[in-house]
């Protein structure tokens, strides 16, 4: 997963490889949000203190169609 306060052209060899994308910043229209769109990557925008709470290592589930990150591993049913 790659966490970052924005994203831009310099961050593609790391938004290629990333399972999930998460930043502080951005809305629907921006890089983050439209790149992870058109690469069918995960993308949630506006985590205000994501780079404070989420650390190198820490397990997170995420459902980014709804905005939400959650500690820890889901249980896929």
């Amino acid at each position: 997963m790659l966490v970052t306060v924005s994203t831009d052209k310099e961050y593609m060899p790391a938004f290629e490889k990333a399972a999930a994308v998460i930043t502080e910043t951005g809305g629907i229209t921006s890089h983050p949000a439209v790149v992870g769109l058109s690469l069918g990557i995960p993308v949630i925008v506006g985590v205000g203190g994501a780079l404070s709470v989420l650390k190198d290592g820490m397990e997170v589930s995420i459902y980014p169609e709804v905005g939400v990150i959650y500690s820890g591993r889901a249980k896929v049913l």
